[in-house]
């Protein structure tokens, strides 16, 4: 999930452990028994509040954690405590999550996901379809910050798997777009799920007047473990979060983008580029909940939910084109009048500003739109039921002997969905050969490609249970049917 960092340095102020947090211990009662101490948000930010002890393991979309299972205790500082905040985090996530999903499927993998608490020592999270995998920071002196104590990370990487649920098309896809919406999709469920508890949305609402598009511990993503990644690796994180919801970044093809940069900059790496669409999304959230004449606690969940359904709604429809920004806003601008008239201009008005569709596609996709098609798009809609191409792109240059074959994206006819230029002006897309072929020179000059069954020269492979490598790969070559596929094996 956050950035790599490759080795660790000193970090001034952080020589100290810190301090335990110590709550009330609940009162004893029917139902008051049941509850349990956790973050409210973000350890850096937020105190402790009481939530129902969830259950874990009830369908659907069950969690299995490593055996033993502790007792909840409020002292932020033991296991026992990580345990029950993560358990009370994910499955608030799915409580938010599930209904709009399909609440009858199972995880990619089958109907349990494991939850690693504690995988290795590495600044970073991680969704593989099989697991959620959590590793913990190394600070001076010892010190360690856990991936999994912060909500925002827990939700972050649940998103990743609610979304290879709702369309799992988008794993192996080539396509920059696709993978930094991934990241932004991450994002916007760390911020949903947060809103989810009265007290946030209450806390919100009063700190920023009711205009929830601002600074706050909402737009801040992991407030204690950005901060503290920065303190080792300034390039890899804000100064006081992993990545802020609240910004001014708009959309540039990624291909135009350095393959890499500071955080105070925008690049092509899916972490970065995720920055334009969350920055969209809660700016949409803000502009949702400004069309009612009263912001308030109830209100803002109500739209969260809306909010929920159209993005589900968007994602299972958008083709999954090299410009996949602008696919799905526009399938979210035409969702959100169904849930609220008002609401479209809103979609419309904030898209169109960050330039993730162009004045004149957004203007084409809602005067196309007719009774019997209000698709706005040229061709099918995407569903589930989609089978991607698969073709070949020169590989010589990775030192591999034979084609690589990778999912190509869709072809860019099949929308009239366009992003703009600087100037406001539509971008012609690339064709589905170079996106692909952008996406995957990015994957190797950041190496992130295990070589696996290839003879590549120079080839790294990763052996069974290094989390410790230099950089930790998000593909893999596979031999498939006498081919070299490269496939994905998991997302940070």
């Amino acid at each position: 999930m956050p950035f790599f960092a490759s080795r660790m340095r000193t970090a001034a102020g952080y020589g100290q452990k810190r301090p335990p947090v110590r709550a009330a211990p609940a009162r004893m009662g029917d139902v008051l028994a049941e509850q349990i101490q956790v973050w409210e948000n973000d350890p850096a930010s937020s105190g402790l509040v009481s939530v129902d002890k969830p259950a874990i393991d009830q369908p659907p979309f069950q969690f299995s954690f490593p055996p033993p299972r502790p007792n909840p205790d409020s002292d932020t500082s033991t296991l026992n405590f990580r345990y029950w905040n993560a358990a009370a985090a994910l499955t608030r996530g799915v409580q938010f999550w599930g209904p709009a999903v399909a609440p009858e499927t199972d995880w990619f993998g089958g109907p349990i996901l494991d939850v690693r608490l504690n995988v290795g020592v590495r600044w970073n999270a991680g969704y593989d379809r099989r697991a959620l995998n959590f590793f913990r920071g190394q600070l001076a002196q010892g010190t360690f910050i856990y991936a999994a104590e912060s909500p925002d990370l827990l939700s972050h990487e649940l998103g990743h798997a609610m979304l290879d649920v709702a369309q799992r098309q988008l794993w192996h896809s080539a396509n920059e777009e696709i993978a930094a919406f991934h990241e932004s999709f991450g994002d916007v469920s760390a911020i949903l799920c947060a809103l989810q508890l009265e007290s946030m949305r209450s806390s919100i609402l009063a700190s920023t007047s009711g205009n929830i598009y601002a600074a706050s511990r909402l737009s801040r993503i992991a407030e204690q473990f950005g901060t503290a990644l920065h303190s080792l690796f300034p390039a890899d994180a804000d100064c006081d979060c992993l990545r802020n919801a609240h910004n001014s970044f708009c959309y540039a093809p990624p291909a135009s983008l350095n393959p890499s940069g500071p955080s105070s900059t925008l690049t092509a790496k899916p972490h970065s580029f995720s920055r334009v669409y969350t920055g969209a999304i809660l700016e949409i959230l803000a502009g949702m909940l400004a069309v009612h004449p009263v912001a308030t606690p109830d209100q803002l969940r109500d739209i969260t939910i809306e909010l929920r359904d159209i993005m589900i709604e968007a994602v299972t429809q958008a083709p999954l084109v090299p410009q996949y920004y602008a696919s799905v806003a526009a399938k979210m601008m035409l969702a959100a009048a169904s849930k609220n008239p008002a609401y479209q201009a809103v979609f419309r008005s904030v898209f169109v500003r960050r330039l993730i569709l162009s004045l004149e596609s957004a203007t084409a996709i809602l005067t196309s739109v007719t009774p019997k098609d209000d698709t706005g798009f040229a061709g099918q809609d995407i569903e589930h039921s989609y089978t991607p191409k698969v073709g070949p792109i020169p590989s010589a240059h990775y030192g591999l002997d034979q084609p690589l074959y990778v999912e190509l994206p869709a072809d860019p006819a099949e929308t009239i969905a366009r992003s703009a230029a600087r100037n406001g002006r539509s971008i012609e897309p690339l064709s589905v050969e170079d996106a692909a072929r952008t996406f995957v020179d990015r994957l190797f000059i950041n190496g992130l490609v295990d070589y696996g069954e290839s003879e590549g020269k120079g080839r790294r492979n990763r052996e069974p249970g290094d989390t410790f490598s230099p950089v930790q790969s998000t593909h893999r070559i596979e031999r498939i049917d006498d081919r070299l596929m490269l496939r994905r094996t998991e997302i940070h």
